[in-house]
Parts: C-alpha cells; sequence; structure tokens
C-alpha cells in the first residue's frame, strides 16, 4: 500500500507524500528486524529507499514541455548512481564495524558518534548541490 502511495506520489506530483510513504516503507522493514543480529539486507533496502526518493523526486520535478538534453540527463543519472554507491559503501561500513566485537567504551562509541554525523553533514552537503 505504502509503494502504491508512493507511485501515486510521482504520478500526481505530491511531493509531500513522498517522505512518508518512504518512512513508512522504512518503518514496516524495521519492524521485521530482530535485535539479536546485524541484518546485512538493511543496505540494499536503505540503498533502494535512497533509490525510490531520487526516481520519486525527479519525476514529480520533471517538466514534460521541456525536453531535457542527453548531457544533463547522463550527469542526472550518474549522480543518483554515485550516491547509490555512497549509501552502499557508508552501510557496509556500519555493519562491518558493528559487528566486531570490540569493547572500547566511552571513546569509541564518541568517535562513532562524530563519524555518523560527519556522514550525515557530507550528505547533506551533496544534496545541497
Amino acid at each position: 500500500m505504502l509503494a502504491l502511495a508512493l507511485g501515486a506520489a510521482a504520478v500526481l506530483r505530491l511531493a509531500a507524500l513522498v517522505p512518508w510513504s518512504l518512512f513508512g516503507l522504512g518503518a514496516l522493514y524495521a519492524g521485521t528486524l530482530r535485535g539479536d543480529a546485524l541484518d546485512g539486507w538493511a543496505i540494499a533496502y536503505g540503498t533502494g529507499l535512497l533509490l525510490a526518493a531520487e526516481l520519486a523526486y525527479a519525476a514529480i520535478g520533471r517538466d514534460t514541455r521541456l525536453r531535457a538534453e542527453r548531457q544533463v540527463v547522463l550527469r542526472s543519472a550518474a549522480a543518483v548512481a554515485a550516491a547509490c554507491a555512497a549509501s552502499l559503501l557508508a552501510g557496509l561500513l556500519v555493519v562491518a564495524v558493528a559487528g566486531l566485537q570490540v569493547g572500547a567504551g566511552l571513546p569509541l562509541a564518541a568517535a562513532g558518534a562524530a563519524a555518523a554525523v560527519g556522514l550525515l553533514l557530507a550528505f547533506a552537503r551533496l544534496a545541497r548541490r
């Protein structure tokens, strides 16, 4: 149902519906997870949500009266592919670090929090471009 809402948001150009449908899809997936083990598929699922968001917003922002130049379309596709690749790499890094059995305590937790904030700032900077 939420995937249909995402498709309807793209077709009907309802940008406000995109984040809510993606949030719902993510929440449904999170509800299927058990807390005792790492789920490697979460990386692919998160990247899929990113790709769905990019494609939905591209469909909403597309003006059918204008024809985009081939170079612009290729650059846009390359940017989306790069964002998805970065998402996969970041997810692999997080899962790899989370799978380590290291008892480091507060310093490692602070370093992890700083890395997470840095990653969010890097994505925000990329999104702003």
